[in-house]
């Protein structure tokens, strides 16, 4: 597990034990490791600086739905990351975290007024446009505050990507983007727009995109369409090309990032634009872990369930991907394995992070790790239950900080108000 070592049979995070990081923090509880967040996004800067020529390297803008703590925004702003944006929350996330405006791209088929506003106020990069009513609310309000608003056209290329359909975002039947034709019509009607102004295109097909090919299919609609909008005096300066790397959660193949970048290097480079690029789970999904406890060990004529303190509004993924993440024990890692079933404490059938799981035995009170957690994994956290969400940890070699507390039930249930008539 990336970031994670083993040390006299006990698992820990860099040189942090993680049973020193649950006695004084409790479970569950995410950790993520700084290394690895630093070695992904060097690995995929020096993939790219290898295959592209110097003044065509892309700007990596961090695609901050995966996981957007400060403190990891703040880790990836320092070593030279973008960021990539879905909501007026993320930011100003973002602008709490240091990032330059000028290195922020808004995406998102549902911008509202509040974040277009503080989009324009804050002077970010681009909007990734998705639809013509889109822009013509984007040029309204840029015409309202008296301001431009660069924007770039989504382009629904027509192709599947992704490990699962609810993550594939390419396709004709998708709510994302535009046709070919619906580009044409927005570049025509951003002509007569003053307070807009047409930069390129973007496009993005989906996660988890394990086929190489699936890039170079998409990637491939766009010589002709820049040439055509071109001949028709259109400006295409930019290309925001998206992410969807993958990251291994099992024993999947990953991805060949040197083929990747000769796709790029052969059909994007020559098209002469400045190159964007949005990777999210590649950098931080196998950064971290949800350290959790078991709670009961259950034995049933029919299966053994291990029944843990985290749960599926700690980590929903399993539910509703259907996702894999290895689960394994912090201590006695070379017992003698046991088939599990393990799941969490809420009441559905649904709260259950693996199915007849071979691992090496616990008992009560033992504490265990369910791996790749790093993204979508506390970011896509809720209160079901009235459940607190878990704390946040950061490891960066031997030292680690508490980068986010653990919710108290009075923070959840303060937030409720009883209206006057149901206190008489």
């Amino acid at each position: 597990m990336a970031g994670f070592i083993e040390k006299k049979n006990i698992l820990s995070a860099g040189g942090v034990s993680l049973e020193d990081i649950a006695r004084e923090h409790g479970t569950p509880t995410y950790i993520y490791s700084a290394d690895h967040i630093r070695g992904q996004f060097e690995a995929l800067k020096g993939a790219m600086a290898k295959a592209l020529p110097k003044n065509k390297q892309p700007l990596l803008c961090y695609a901050c739905k995966a996981n957007s703590n400060v403190a990891v925004l703040s880790l990836l702003n320092g070593i030279g990351s973008g960021l990539e944006i879905v909501s007026e929350g993320e930011l100003r996330r973002g602008l709490k975290a240091g990032f330059d405006p000028q290195k922020i791209v808004s995406t998102g088929v549902g911008k509202q007024r509040s974040e277009i506003e503080a989009c324009l106020n804050a002077g970010i990069r681009q909007f990734n446009v998705e639809s013509l009513p889109e822009l013509e609310f984007i040029d309204k309000i840029a015409r309202e505050m008296k301001k431009k608003a660069p924007v770039v056209f989504r382009l629904n290329p027509d192709v599947s990507g992704g490990g699962h359909s609810k993550i594939s975002t390419g396709r004709k039947r998708d709510k994302f983007g535009l046709s070919a034709d619906g580009v044409f019509r927005a570049y025509t009607m951003a002509k007569t727009m003053k307070n807009v102004e047409p930069l390129g295109l973007s496009i993005h097909i989906g996660s988890q995109v394990f086929d190489v090919k699936a890039f170079e299919k998409a990637f491939a609609k766009l010589p002709a369409l820049v040439g055509d909008l071109r001949k028709e005096g259109f400006t295409v300066a930019r290309l925001d090309i998206g992410g969807g790397f993958p990251i291994q959660y099992n024993d999947e193949k990953l991805l060949d990032l040197d083929a990747y970048a000769a796709w790029v290097r052969d059909i994007i480079v020559p098209l002469d634009t400045e190159i964007v690029m949005e990777p999210g789970r590649y950098l931080v999904g196998n950064s971290g872990a949800l350290l959790t406890k078991v709670l009961y060990v259950k034995e049933t004529q029919d299966r053994n369930f291990l029944v843990l303190d985290a749960a599926m509004n700690d980590l929903i993924r399993p539910t509703l991907y259907e996702a894999y993440h290895a689960i394994e024990p912090v201590k006695n890692r070379n017992a003698a394995k046991k088939v599990y079933d393990v799941v969490g404490p809420v009441c559905e059938t649904g709260d259950t992070f693996g199915t007849d799981r071979e691992i090496p035995e616990v008992r009560e009170g033992d504490l265990v790790v369910i791996r790749s957690a790093g993204a979508y994994g506390f970011s896509m956290a809720s209160n079901y239950n009235t459940r607190p969400l878990p704390a946040e940890i950061m490891v960066d070699g031997d030292q680690s900080a508490l980068i986010r507390p653990r919710q108290s039930y009075n923070d959840i249930i303060d937030q409720d108000i009883v209206p006057a008539w149901l206190k008489r």
